[in-house]
C-alpha cells in the first residue's frame, strides 16, 4: 500500500534540503530511474557527492529534512568500510509505504567510483550538479577486461573444485547443505559464466536483472536450473549445470569475451 509521501515529493524534499548546502557538491537518482523503468513498486535510490570532511554533516541534513516530513520508521547504517567503499544508509518513512525505500549513498569529491559507467548503472537522474561532472560515461572495457580474465581464471579452478560438495551432502543425505551448496557453489559461478558470454559490464549482477541481460532461452535455462522442487532432482540439475558450465567455457575460449 502506497503511503502519503510519494516519490516526487521526497525527492523534491532532498534536494531542496541538500542543495543549498555550500559543501553538497551534487545528488542524482540511480536504479530503476536511471533504467527508465520506475513503476508503483520503485524504490528511491540516491547519491550525492560532497567534499571529503561532509560526509556526517550531509546525512545530518537529510535525517533532519526526513524527520520534519515524515517519522523514520526503519534506519539501517551498514557497517564500515561497505562493499563499494562509500558511506551508505537505508530509510523507511511511515508517511512513505512499505516499498518506498530510502537508498542514500553518500560519495567524497575525492573518489574516484561515482557509479556512473552507463552500461552498469544506466544513465543517472540528476537532481542538482554544482561541479557539471555527473554524466553517465562509457565504462572503461580495459578495466572490464581485466576484471573478468581474472574471475574466468579463478572459476576455471573453484567450480571443478567445488562441485563434490553438494554430491558429498546429498551422500550423507544432508539436503539443505546440498540446496545450499549447488546455489553457491554451482549455480552462481555458472550464472557469472553466463554474464560474461551475454552481459560482460554486469558480469557481477548475480540474479538482478537477470530477465533483461540474458537472451529468453537462457533465462529459461537458468529457471528451470534455479528452481528446486524436492531433492531428489538436486544432482541431476547439477550435472545439467556442469554440462552447461563446460559448454559456455569452450565458447568463451573460443570466441573470447566481447566488451
Amino acid at each position: 500500500m502506497a503511503g502519503s509521501l510519494d516519490r516526487l515529493r521526497l525527492v523534491t524534499l532532498l534536494r531542496e534540503s541538500l542543495q543549498p548546502l555550500p559543501r553538497v557538491l551534487a545528488m542524482w537518482e540511480g536504479g530503476s530511474a536511471a533504467w527508465g523503468r520506475l513503476d508503483e513498486w520503485s524504490d528511491l535510490d540516491v547519491l550525492v557527492l560532497v567534499e571529503d570532511d561532509f560526509v556526517e554533516a550531509a546525512f545530518e541534513a537529510l535525517e533532519a529534512a526526513l524527520s520534519a516530513a515524515s517519522p523514520v520508521s526503519l534506519r539501517y547504517v551498514p557497517p564500515r568500510p561497505t562493499w563499494h567503499g562509500h558511506d551508505q544508509r537505508f530509510y523507511r518513512l511511515r508517511d512513505g509505504g512499505p516499498f518506498l525505500m530510502l537508498d542514500v549513498v553518500v560519495l567524497r569529491r575525492s573518489a574516484p567510483e561515482r557509479f556512473l559507467d552507463r552500461e552498469r548503472h544506466g544513465e543517472p537522474v540528476v537532481c542538482f550538479d554544482k561541479t557539471g561532472d555527473i554524466s553517465a560515461r562509457a565504462i572503461d572495457r580495459g578495466t572490464l577486461r581485466a576484471r573478468i580474465s581474472a574471475r574466468l581464471e579463478q572459476l576455471r579452478v573453484t567450480f571443478p573444485l567445488f562441485q563434490p560438495l553438494v554430491r558429498k551432502e546429498l551422500l550423507r543425505g544432508n539436503d539443505l547443505d546440498a540446496l545450499a551448496f549447488y546455489q553457491s557453489q554451482t549455480l552462481a559461478p555458472l550464472l557469472m559464466l553466463l554474464r560474461m558470454r551475454h552481459c560482460p559490464a554486469r558480469f557481477d549482477f548475480g540474479l538482478r536483472y537477470v530477465d533483461r541481460d540474458l537472451p529468453p532461452d537462457v533465462t529459461a535455462t537458468v529457471r528451470a536450473l534455479w528452481f528446486v522442487s524436492r531433492p531428489g532432482e538436486i544432482e541431476k540439475k547439477q550435472r545439467e549445470a556442469e554440462a552447461l558450465f563446460e559448454q559456455v567455457l569452450g565458447e568463451l575460449a573460443a570466441s573470447g569475451i566481447d566488451v
